[in-house]
This record gives C-alpha cells, structure tokens and sequence, in this order.
C-alpha cells in the first residue's frame, strides 16, 4: 500500500483510483453496447434476407431485340414484395451504346417489367440512334 502522511497524497491516490473506476467502467458499458448493436445489426439482416422474394423469373423474361440496327439486351429482376425492374444494354455495332437503362419505375409482374422495358429502350434508340 502507499505510504501516505499528509492530506495531498491522499487527495492523489483518490482521484487516481476514482478515474481508473471510471474508465474501467465505461470501457464495459462501450463494450455493452457494442455487443447489443451487433446484435441489432444482426437481427436487421435476418429481417431483409427474410424479405428478399426468393421466387425465382421465368426464363422468358430474358430477351435480346434487334430494333434499328441496334441490339438490345433485356434483363428482369425481382426487387422483393413482388416488384420488378427491367434493366437493358443497347449495344450498336458490337459495341455497348449503353448500358444498364432502364425506364425509373418498378412493376408487379415481371412481364410488364419486360414490355416497359422494351419500349423505353426503343425510345433511347429513337432518340439516341
């Protein structure tokens, strides 16, 4: 133990033991919150994994156009909650025009994702072409 003999040293070694107290003690409740936040995070992945449509598209709702000389690649994709966006590359004389349009709506049937598609695609080609 220290050897104290007057009130300054003591006064010290309090202060000294009463912020070692408080930093052990908010290193544990950052340590606490730590682990409740990685379990949150956690329990907000099993929700979203959970609310991903795992119902697979039907093959036809994959085309490949020719429209004016260009080439247009159509993709669906299931967003989850029974929505849908169609994507599309152009491609103009073996190069990509572009790549990844798409009209700025999501749809309930992959089909009319599809055909909204096709007509924005053929637009851009109208306009761009």
């Amino acid at each position: 133990m220290a050897h104290c003999h007057n009130r300054a040293c003591w006064f010290g070694l309090g202060l000294l033991s009463g912020a070692a107290a408080a930093c052990l003690g908010a290193w544990l409740a950052n340590g606490a919150r730590r682990d409740a936040g990685a379990g949150m995070a956690a329990a907000v992945l099993a929700e979203q994994e959970q609310a991903v449509d795992p119902e697979p598209l039907p093959e036809a709702a994959t085309d490949i156009i020719e429209y004016r000389g260009f080439v247009i690649h159509v993709f669906c994709h299931a967003l989850g909650g029974g929505r849908f966006r169609g994507i599309c590359d152009i491609w103009d004389s073996g190069a990509v025009a572009l790549e990844g349009g798409s009209p700025p709506t999501t749809y309930p049937t992959p089909e009319e994702a599809r055909v909204a598609t096709i007509a924005w695609a053929r637009q851009w080609v109208q306009n761009n072409g």
